[in-house]
């Protein structure tokens, strides 16, 4: 039987510090950085040793019904503010079970990958609201699993340790189907699902239009996490990453090198990610029209050590090892060394202090000034005349 041990929530310091020099660096060959919100975003903290860890998903997406002109689905949408949510776990739960049941299916046919879950909590929320001229949905699905296994070869000295994340990119193409005492079974696999759970009138006007089909497409797909090379990730090296388990009352934590790899920002090689969205004509009673909003996904993996992703035999892994090496390299996936990020940043800073203490001399210089006490001027004015009074002069002489 496997055991599992969750890995405690660690404070991430080292990603902090790779996003602000990515920002900096995205400023400086940009100009400006636009913020990316995920369909999937992943999270994840990767220990050497290969323990059981927890990270999590969050699946996203945004519908909208324009119905201005009218209709049913106005009528029974317009004003409709509610909120659809439970959280839950496969240890209290039997059909959350069975759904990580297929995940692992789906991690050892469609992966291959030998990592499995030995627990799965599930947080799914929906808010639907309407007015006048549309209604939206929201979607936010979190799943958080124990992974075990995810280690491909132990290393030790020189040799480094390899790590599979192709686990990270699974996808359900399958309804899932999750038992809720508030709802009855629910699939929370596709936007229609709690359309069909909640509003029974409104899928029967949906069911059978061209909005069914983009409606029913998979919620439960991290693909995008392993389509674009993990060895083009951004990453960065941390030799002072904190493990927040061994803070106490006046200890900082201890200290442990981190590598940190981040997908999903706007960059020179990923280009501008930018929202995409699917928008559909559809006629039932009244013409409708549905957007549904497709944003960028985004990942971070924290490993720990000096690590290196690349592929194996076509799928992503990571190296690592306890400290970097002599012959080893510390440089990002852009070619840039770690110091020369921290430089840039620093330089950064340096500008913003200096900016700050002209600022503050110019203020305290006008503060010793004080106010002016010395005579004021004395002036003499001319009288101001009309123009035509020129006239008058000149008939006078």
């Amino acid at each position: 039987m496997l055991k599992f041990i969750t890995i405690r929530q660690r404070i991430h310091t080292v990603t902090k510090r790779f996003l602000l020099a990515s920002t900096i660096l995205s400023l400086l060959v940009f100009g400006t950085i636009a913020p990316i919100w995920a369909t999937v975003d992943f999270n994840a903290y990767l220990p050497i040793e290969g323990t059981p860890v927890t990270p999590e998903f969050k699946f996203t997406k945004n519908v909208a019904i324009d119905y201005s002109s009218g209709g049913k689905l106005k009528d029974d949408l317009m004003g409709k503010n509610m909120t659809i949510s439970f959280s839950d776990t496969s240890d209290n739960n039997t059909s959350i079970k069975s759904f990580m049941e297929a995940i692992n299916t789906e991690l050892a046919t469609d992966r291959k990958t030998t990592a499995t879950i030995s627990n799965l909590k599930v947080e799914y929320q929906v808010q639907i609201n309407g007015d006048d001229k549309g209604a939206t949905f929201d979607y936010l699905i979190k799943l958080i699993p124990t992974v075990n296994g995810y280690t491909l070869n132990k290393g030790g000295g020189d040799v480094p340790t390899v790590l599979d994340i192709s686990w990270i990119g699974f996808v359900m193409k399958s309804p899932v189907i999750i038992s809720t005492q508030q709802y009855g079974n629910l699939d929370i696999n596709s936007p229609i699902g709690v359309i069909q759970n909640q509003l029974p009138d409104v899928y029967n006007i949906l069911n059978g239009t061209a909005a069914e089909s983009p409606l029913s497409v998979n919620l439960l797909d991290a693909s995008a996490l392993v389509g674009y090379p993990i060895d083009k990730w951004n990453a960065l090296f941390d030799p002072a990453y904190t493990l927040s388990e061994t803070a106490g009352y006046g200890y900082s934590g201890q200290k442990v090198a981190v590598t940190a790899f981040a997908y999903g920002q706007s960059d020179l090689y990923q280009g501008q990610l930018k929202a995409q969205n699917i928008d559909v004509d559809f006629t039932a009673d009244s013409k409708y029209h549905l957007t549904i909003v497709e944003r960028a996904s985004s990942g971070t993996i924290d490993a720990a050590g000096h690590a290196n992703g690349y592929m194996v035999q076509g799928t992503p892994a990571i190296s690592t090892l306890p400290q970097v090496g002599s012959s080893s390299s510390v440089q990002t996936a852009q070619g840039l060394s770690t110091s020369t990020i921290y430089a840039m940043a620093g330089f950064a800073v340096v500008i913003a202090v200096g900016v700050f203490w002209f600022s503050n001399q110019k203020m305290k210089a006008a503060m010793k000034r004080g106010v002016d006490t010395s005579p004021a001027p004395t002036f003499k004015y001319e009288e101001r005349k009309h123009w035509a009074d020129r006239f008058d002069e000149e008939k006078k002489e």
